[in-house]
């Protein structure tokens, strides 16, 4: 049996409307979409973007103006608890209505809590830069060379159950950890879904796709993530992404991540930064 692909994770049913402002969906986590046990924070936050805006679209007044070439521009995740792979509920408030900018709330709930609290911000995206920075990714190769590491067949895949639905490619020269070596915590790879499109969606997921790069300091284990903001700069042109992920400070208790993603054409599609906790020694 082939593994769930993106489309049928982000396949939600309409649960309940409340209210003028209102609505819930219901939505499946396959056990392909978890890191170890945990169901991963990227496919959380991608759901309730794609939520966010379905609910935005169906609790539009009569007369609202069409939701075309609106995308959710910023995600800023709260996680409270990690859900299991299984039915959740997505509980979806229009917050504020603008012209150019809007605001919703998104709360994953499963067993009667609620574990992810999301505000997305809904707006329109970039097409053009006045500035963008040199960054390390444009250096990559567009497709991943000969010598990348692919998590499906790497010991990594038994603990990054995606990589049955995604094609995940890591530089192998940013693996220090693998070789007994330490190395700054930085990650660079290449990412694109094995069935369907790189689009917003999959981009948003991107900008949580990396194990912790604390890996590199030779802390191992689970790091869950507290906090996620996530931009979302640019519908992603065909083809792979390449993703740097980096910490620039590395605590006893915590430390940050950011990633940043370009397209194939080298555009700037997400930028994320989260607040995790160090893996626990043991």
């Amino acid at each position: 049996m082939s593994a769930p692909t993106l489309d049928q994770l982000n396949t939600l049913r309409t649960h309940s409307r409340s209210g003028a402002d209102r609505i819930e969906y219901t939505a499946v986590i396959d056990p392909v979409f978890t890191i170890g046990p945990k169901v991963h924070g990227g496919t959380t936050q991608m759901l309730s973007a794609k939520a966010a805006m379905a609910g935005f679209v169906a609790t539009a007044p009569d007369g609202a103006p069409p939701a075309t070439g609106l995308a959710p521009v910023a995600i800023s995740t709260n996680y409270l608890g990690a859900p299991d792979p299984a039915e959740i509920t997505l509980k979806v408030w229009v917050r504020k209505r603008g012209r150019s900018v809007s605001l919703v709330d998104v709360e994953v709930h499963q067993n009667g809590r609620n574990l992810i609290h999301s505000t997305v911000t809904i707006g329109s995206l970039d097409t053009e830069s006045h500035f963008s920075a040199p960054t390390p990714l444009t250096a990559l190769p567009v497709e991943p060379p000969d010598d990348v590491i692919w998590v499906d067949q790497s010991p990594m895949g038994d603990v990054m159950h995606l990589s049955a639905s995604i094609d995940v490619a890591i530089e192998a020269n940013s693996l220090a950890f693998i070789k007994g070596e330490k190395a700054d915590p930085v990650f660079r790879m290449w990412a694109r879904p094995k069935e369907g499109v790189t689009d917003e969606l999959f981009a948003v997921l991107s900008g949580d796709l990396s194990a912790p790069v604390v890996m590199n300091l030779h802390l191992f284990g689970w790091a869950p993530t507290v906090q996620l903001t996530t931009y979302l700069r640019r519908i992603p042109a065909p083809g792979w992404l390449r993703i740097q992920a980096s910490s620039s400070e590395v605590g006893h208790g915590w430390f940050e991540e950011d990633h940043l993603v370009i397209d194939s054409a080298g555009e700037v599609i997400v930028q994320t930064r989260q607040l995790a906790l160090i893996p626990a020694a043991k």
